[in-house]
């Protein structure tokens, strides 16, 4: 198998844990492209077979997300899923956040939470969290496209955030707040889109289990020119060699007949494979 599912990941589910049961599904490896929170669902995209190697391809993709978040609250993981540590009685109006988001509008400095993946000398942030560490991490920088907010009721708002990669809406949310100088948690994370990956062409994990879910082929997710080689050509490629073609593009996605060899790159008509995609017998 090769290809990627775009799976609708429940809220509460780790998304390791996503990947373990696709993979026993498929009994393929699998991997997924950008970790969700386990409080966040929605688009979580999961590559099967050599689809694996294309995480690079993916890794710099814009994202999307609902969420909605209660102020005059903090917790340890600035999520519902940690335990309060800050409380306090000040009331927010939706004009007072409108007033201050423009602020997070571009590109912007945001230090990522210590309840994350982050790798610190070989150990997740969070781990070091659970052990009462502090871990030392770096801001980054990270672009806010479009944000928008919304009145939910009793001290809760809603945001719609398009931005760029390594995005923590947690932080994001708690840092407006402390704008007005407040807290915020959040409570719900909705991932919407993550590049051409969309919420409403996602599968749940029963749907995948059940074969009602599409594994989408690599040349419905990625945004490269399809070139169609020779056998005598496909072969040399596959055994470390390069071709002279008269392919114009740097990067392409090459296949013979209708099985894909891999992603190659062309400099000067030499054409040469980058990432090997062959899956022999398949």
């Amino acid at each position: 198998m090769l290809g990627v599912y775009c799976v609708n990941k429940a809220s509460g589910e780790n998304s390791t844990y996503v990947v373990s049961k696709i993979k026993h599904i498929t009994n393929e490896k699998c991997g997924h492209f950008g970790t969700l929170d386990p409080l966040a669902s929605g688009v979580l995209p999961v590559a099967v077979g050599k689809a694996t190697k294309l995480f690079d391809y993916f890794l710099t993709k814009d994202k999307k997300y609902f969420a909605i978040a209660k102020f005059g609250i903090e917790t340890d993981t600035l999520d519902s899923q940690g335990e309060v540590v800050i409380k306090n009685e000040k009331q927010i109006s939706l004009s007072q956040i409108q007033s201050v988001i423009n602020k997070f509008i571009g590109k912007i400095k945001q230090v990522p939470p210590q309840y994350s993946a982050i790798n610190i000398n070989g150990e997740r942030a969070y781990e070091l969290a659970r052990q009462g560490k502090q871990a030392q991490i770096k801001p980054r920088e990270i672009e806010i496209f479009s944000l928008s907010v919304s009145d939910y009721g009793e001290n809760m708002f809603s945001f719609e955030i398009h931005c760029s990669a390594g995005t923590y809406v947690r932080t994001l949310i708690s840092d407006i707040a402390k704008e007005l100088g407040t807290v915020a948690t959040t409570v719900c994370i909705i991932r919407r889109a993550s590049g051409k990956f969309l919420l409403e062409n996602s599968y749940t994990l029963s749907e995948i289990e059940s074969g009602k879910a599409e594994l989408l082929s690599i040349d419905k997710v990625l945004d490269l020119p399809i070139k169609s080689l020779s056998e005598e050509q496909s072969k040399k490629l596959l055994n470390g060699q390069t071709i002279t073609t008269e392919i114009k593009e740097e990067q392409t996605l090459c296949y013979l007949n209708d099985k894909p060899i891999g992603i190659c790159t062309t400099k000067n008509n030499s054409t040469k494979i980058q990432i090997n995609l062959w899956e022999e017998n398949k």
